[in-house]
C-alpha cells in the first residue's frame, strides 16, 4: 500500500502522463502544454478565445500562457489579435496551418489518451475520470 498522499499520486500521475505523451508529440514538434492550448483553440468557437481563458482553463499564470502562446506563434499555428469587444485583451486565433493539421493532431490527442490510459479498463477510466473532476470541483 502506498503512504503517498492523494495531492502526492495526482502530482506523479501527471508526470507519468506527460512522460508518455511527450515522444508522441515529438514528430509534430509540440511540447504537452502548446498541444492542450491547441486543442482548447480547436473546441472553442474560432476567434472566441481569450488570454484569460486560457489561464483559467488550465489554472495556468499569465506568464506561462503567453510563453506558450509565443512558441505557438513561431511554429505558425497561432496569432493573437486585439479584441474587438475589448481593446485591452488579446483573442488568440488558429492559423491556416494550425487548421490544415486538426484531424491529424485530434487523432494524435486519442493516441496519447489510449497510452495514458492503457493500464485501465474501460469502467477504470470513467470511474477516474469522475473522482478527477469531483476533486476539481467540476
Amino acid at each position: 500500500m502506498s503512504t503517498d498522499k492523494v495531492a502526492i499520486l495526482i502530482k506523479k500521475a501527471a508526470l507519468a502522463a506527460e512522460r508518455v505523451q511527450s515522444p508522441l508529440l515529438q514528430d509534430k514538434d509540440l511540447t504537452v502544454s502548446q498541444y492542450k492550448i491547441m486543442k482548447y483553440l480547436y473546441a472553442a468557437p474560432a476567434d472566441s478565445v481569450r488570454l484569460v481563458d486560457l489561464e483559467s482553463y488550465y489554472s495556468m499564470t499569465h506568464p506561462a500562457v503567453i510563453d506558450v502562446i509565443k512558441v505557438l506563434e513561431k511554429k505558425g499555428y497561432c496569432e493573437r489579435v486585439v479584441n474587438p469587444e475589448d481593446a485591452r485583451s488579446k483573442i488568440v486565433t488558429l492559423t491556416e496551418k494550425a487548421h490544415a493539421e486538426r484531424e491529424s493532431l485530434m487523432a494524435l490527442g486519442d493516441e496519447m489518451e489510449a497510452a495514458v490510459t492503457a493500464n485501465l479498463s474501460d469502467a477504470e477510466c470513467e470511474q477516474l475520470a469522475t473522482l478527477l473532476s469531483k476533486l476539481i470541483g467540476e
